[in-house]
Order: structure tokens, then C-alpha cells, then sequence
């Protein structure tokens, strides 16, 4: 199926407030499974979630993430999709593979990005940068430890997923707009 340039536009705004909200639930998993999982085996002194701390957390997402996820689709989103649409890949699993390697490109970006920065710090002597996350050390002058990079490829994977996500909503939202706009 061939879309206008109009469908393909709703379908990537679509896409934008999917991955902004698969982001944070994603990112606030954590936040409310630990207390979650504490109260179901019986934590001695359960901790409790913090109402206003999600929040302040969506807000700061909303404020944040929206203005970013919506202009990075919508760039990065049409021409690509444009492309593969031009070589005959109008499937719901061509829009599902597209959006994962998007979001696996991003991901991998971001860890490149974190490698190169720890190497600029590593090799500093007057910097240094420590990181811990549940206890545990993440990061170690500047370069993620085998922990660190295990999350690191956890968000990865995620981050392929919220683009499988996005490449989903988008081609459903668009097959729609075209399903209404000529109809059989």
C-alpha cells in the first residue's frame, strides 16, 4: 500500500507519542516494580511510590521528550520511510522491521557516543567519572564496567523495541487514513 505524504505524516506524529510513552514507561519500570516486588515478597520495610515523583518525571518527559521525539520522526522517519515504500516494502512487518532498525541505529549510536566520551575521560589524568545504580557501579573513570554495558545493550534492545513500536502505529495509522480516504 502507497500513502500520501499526508498519512505519512499523522502516522509519524502517531509514532512520536508512541515511543515517547513506551520511553516512559520503560524508564519508570524500574521505578515502580522494585517497590511492587518488595510489597509481593514480604520487604521488611516496603518502599513506597512516590506520587508526585512520577509526576514530576512525566512532566519532565512531557516537557522534554515530547519536543524532541516528535521532530527526530518526523526527519528521520519520512525519508526512510519513503525509501522503503519506493522498493515495494509496504508490509506491517516491513513498517515493524523498519522501526526496530531505526531504534536499534539510535541505540547504538547513544552507546557509541557514551564509548567515546569515556575514552576522552579515561584518558584525561585530572577527570574522572564514577557512576552507581542500585548498588552497583555502572561506570569506572569514565568507561561503563561489564554491568554497565549489560544495561547499556538492555537499552539497546529496548530502544529497538520502541522503534518496532513506533514503525507499528505508524503504518496502522496511515493504512487507516488511507483505508478512509479511499474506500473499496
Amino acid at each position: 500500500m502507497t500513502t500520501s505524504a499526508k498519512t505519512k505524516i499523522f502516522g509519524l506524529l502517531a509514532a512520536a507519542l508512541v515511543a515517547w510513552v513506551l520511553t516512559v514507561v520503560f524508564d519508570l519500570a524500574p521505578m515502580i516494580l522494585i517497590p511492587v516486588g518488595e510489597r509481593i515478597f514480604g520487604a521488611a520495610t516496603p518502599t513506597g511510590i512516590d506520587p508526585v515523583q512520577l509526576r514530576n518525571i512525566v512532566t519532565l518527559y512531557a516537557a522534554f521528550g515530547l519536543p524532541i521525539a516528535v521532530p527526530f520522526v518526523l526527519i528521520a522517519g519520512f525519508p526512510v520511510w519513503k525509501r522503503w515504500e519506493s522498493r515495494g516494502r509496504t508490509q506491517k512487518r516491513d513498517a515493524i522491521w523498519l522501526g526496530a532498525i531505526v531504534g536499534l541505529l539510535l541505540g547504538l549510536a547513544f552507546a557509541a557516543y557514551l564509548f567515546i566520551y569515556g575514552l576522552q575521560m579515561m584518558a584525561n589524568p585530572n577527570s574522572s567519572f564514577n557512576s552507581w545504580s542500585y548498588g552497583h557501579q555502572m561506570i569506572s573513570d569514565g568507561m561503563p564496567t561489564a554491568l554497565g554495558w549489560t544495561f547499556q545493550l538492555l537499552d539497546i534492545a529496548l530502544t529497538a523495541v520502541t522503534g518496532a513500536g513506533a514503525g507499528l502505529t505508524a503504518w496502522t495509522v496511515a493504512s487507516l487514513m488511507e483505508a478512509r480516504r479511499r474506500p473499496a
